[in-house]
């Protein structure tokens, strides 16, 4: 009895070895950097520019709300099976949005859902003027679809008060628009 005992421990370590050496080679130590994954943005004000995987960036005093939408913009155009460009946009909610929208999956439907569907990998946009009141941003920005349907949509930012996100531009907001009615103003 006791000779099985040893060759089961000696079993069990042996598999367990195994795995480790197949979770090791399987998986590096550190994520690839590659280009495509990375975004590039400037600030005027700090006069700094900052690298970084889409998914991870996150919101900043530094950044102006057009570049706080140029980013959430670029991230959807590159949105990948792991919804890097999704998870992003939902990073940069501002917290009375979360509220309403809920935990990130159910974010990521909502994504989906028709009316914000041309979003996702579209291929161009075209943004209109900006318009800042105090500490509220209003963009309308028309995305070219995969499918090359123009598609409006109005984008809302406010300048956080207060918490962890104090001074830093985050969306409100993003309502999709009449194609007749607001297309002409870009």
């Amino acid at each position: 009895m006791r000779g099985f005992e040893n060759i089961y421990d000696k079993l069990l370590l042996v598999v367990g070895v195994a795995l480790l050496v197949l979770l090791w080679v399987q998986f590096p130590a550190m994520p690839e950097m590659s280009a495509d994954d990375h975004m590039r943005y400037t600030s005027d004000e700090a006069k700094t520019v900052m690298n970084s995987k889409a998914r991870f960036l996150r919101p900043s005093t530094a950044l102006s709300p057009r570049q706080v939408i140029k980013i959430q913009l670029h991230a959807l155009q590159r949105n990948d099976m792991t919804d890097s460009g999704i998870i992003t946009v939902f990073n940069f909610s501002s917290p009375t949005s979360r509220v309403s929208l809920g935990p990130l999956n159910h974010f990521r439907m909502m994504v989906r859902d028709p009316a914000y569907s041309p979003m996702l990998n579209f291929v161009s946009y075209k943004t209109g003027q900006m318009v800042i009141t105090d500490n509220t941003a209003y963009q309308l920005v028309v995305i070219k679809g995969s499918n090359g349907e123009q598609v409006p949509y109005l984008f809302i930012l406010a300048k956080q008060r207060k918490g962890m996100y104090k001074g830093c531009w985050m969306t409100v907001g993003v309502a999709r628009q009449d194609v007749n009615r607001q297309s002409s103003l870009i």
